[in-house]
């Protein structure tokens, strides 16, 4: 990746600390010189040498970071990539099933499809809060590899079910095998990112949401041509649960714990990679403190992100388990719904870019995203919804747009990664943004009623509801950043910034504790 590509990966929001940027202040010595960073991208040399000496040794500490970030993003960001993909891909399977025969063959009825569909939720619910626990205390790396591979074994059981209750049991302990691997990444990239870095990352994985949805279908239409005497349905579960054992056990041994540990970084871009992220309050203790949890739960912010992210997934839950079954409403048959999963992935890739563009390259524009794509995605459900059944390309458009949400659940978690410092306080919020994350998807198939099929009436108004509801939700939370900082900048007034960015990392202090941190927007 050539550097001038590398540059979309930097936003504008510097200064987000009064008393402290975005770099350590104490950088290792380099050529018999001592290195001060006062400013991102800035730096004097106490050596009494010539100013030109002054420049080289600027330039030279930006192109060694560069370089490391780079390697960092070849490195890292591939497998956060392709294990969401998976994640997505076999948590969504159950939507493929829905139009391969898995609904008559086990005799589901009165509900029993929303409640297969929810109680995966139940699951990824319940192991929530322990799995941000064990996040802690287990190296991460291997932690979530070991996840990967026992929820891809319980996929591959889906195709012994033979009635409801089997699939339910299944679909419980998949939630429960799936619940880690979101809030882990985050942590994750807060470990080997700067805050200005992180919304882009953290959208580059949930790109596999569209990817999951194209190749998906794709996969889907071909198991679908199948002619064995094993249901295609069953095909589907063994195929996609045998590709996440696989690549679980890549990932056991590729993907790091942290920038200390990182096996594919020399002695010295360790230390660089660990230095280069004090201040954004992501640095793992092996400590949970039960201040930061009180603190977490008195704080609005956290809160007002926790209810966004409850109404946007009540949306997220109803759509994934029926849209293929709204799609094949419209009047198309089986193959043509799996094949119009690819422009659903496409407008998926495409609103999730913009989400990062505008967070990582526009300064404070990631509530403004997120309130652009709820907007989008009212006007694409209105679409689905009230236009005439004989305009089927019209609707199809609908659908598309109406998935913009997608692109709201990586700039809530950037928002959570970038302004919630104390790493228990941070893990805490983002099992809060993931329990709402589970309750909503729970809630949201039962708005579908059978009785209503295929237009599903009732489940689309809920839609529009709970889009509205988030839109409000943005709007509140940012003038409540906007006043905090106000309010900061008068209590700091004048005074001139320190240098207590990496002592304040080391103290593990919470953005509430720490006066010098500036919000995120």
């Amino acid at each position: 990746m050539g550097s001038e590509n590398f540059d979309i990966f930097h936003d504008k929001d510097r200064g987000s600390r009064t008393a402290s940027p975005g770099l350590p202040n104490q950088l290792p010595e380099k050529d018999g010189y001592s290195q001060k960073v006062s400013k991102v991208g800035t730096s004097s040399v106490s050596s009494g040498q010539p100013g030109d000496d002054h420049q080289r040794s600027a330039a030279e500490i930006s192109a060694e970071e560069s370089r490391l970030v780079r390697k960092i993003d070849l490195r890292l960001v591939p497998l956060l990539i392709i294990c969401y993909f998976l994640q997505y891909l076999d948590k969504g399977s159950i939507g493929f099933a829905s139009i391969l025969g898995i609904i008559p063959d086990l005799n589901l009825h009165d509900q029993q499809y929303s409640w297969a569909n929810s109680i995966f939720f139940f699951g990824y619910l319940i192991f929530s809060y322990p799995t941000s626990v064990l996040i802690v205390k287990f190296p991460i790396g291997k932690y979530v590899s070991v996840t990967v591979m026992i929820w891809a074994v319980i996929l591959m059981l889906h195709a012994a079910c033979t009635n409801g209750a089997g699939l339910m049991a299944v679909r419980f302990f998949l939630g429960i095998g799936e619940a880690t691997v979101v809030p882990a990444f985050a942590i994750l990239i807060g470990l080997f990112y700067k805050r200005e870095e992180q919304p882009m990352r953290q959208c580059a994985f949930f790109l596999g949401d569209g990817v999951a949805g194209i190749t998906g279908g794709l996969i889907a239409y071909g198991i679908a041509h199948i002619n064995g005497k094993l249901a295609t349905w069953r095909c589907l579960f063994l195929i996609y649960g045998a590709a996440t054992v696989f690549f679980g056990v890549i990932l056991f041994f590729a993907l790091p714990s942290g920038p200390s540990t990182a096996y594919f970084l020399t002695e010295d871009e360790q230390k660089l990679a660990v230095q280069r992220v004090h201040g954004n309050g992501s640095k793992k203790t092996g400590k949970y403190k039960k201040s930061q949890i009180i603190e977490a739960l008195k704080d609005p912010q956290a809160w007002l992100l926790t209810m966004n992210t409850f109404c946007v997934n009540v949306a997220t839950g109803g759509l994934s388990g029926f849209g293929n079954l709204i799609i094949m409403g419209f009047g198309f048959d089986l193959f043509d719904t799996l094949l119009l999963q690819i422009p659903f992935g496409v407008s998926q890739i495409v609103f999730v870019s913009i989400g990062a563009y505008l967070g990582s390259c526009v300064k404070n524009a990631r509530l403004f995203a997120m309130l652009f794509f709820m907007v989008v995605s009212i006007t694409g459900t209105c679409m689905m919804f009230y236009i005439p059944a004989e305009h089927r390309a019209a609707r199809v458009g609908g659908a598309c747009l109406a998935s913009a949400f997608s692109a709201s659940l990586p700039m809530a978690t950037s928002m959570v990664t970038s302004n919630i410092t104390g790493f228990t306080k941070k893990a805490t919020v983002m099992s809060m943004v993931f329990v709402a994350y589970c309750v909503g998807r729970i809630v949201g198939p039962h708005f579908f009623l059978d009785s209503e099929a295929p237009r599903y009436q009732t489940g689309l108004r809920t839609i529009l509801s709970v889009f509205s509801i988030a839109a409000a939700i943005v709007i509140i939370l940012r003038l409540y950043l906007m006043r905090e900082n106000s309010r900061r900048d008068k209590l700091s007034g004048d005074s001139p910034a320190g240098d207590s960015n990496a002592a304040e990392d080391d103290m593990d202090l919470t953005d509430r504790e720490d006066m010098s941190f500036r919000y995120l927007m």
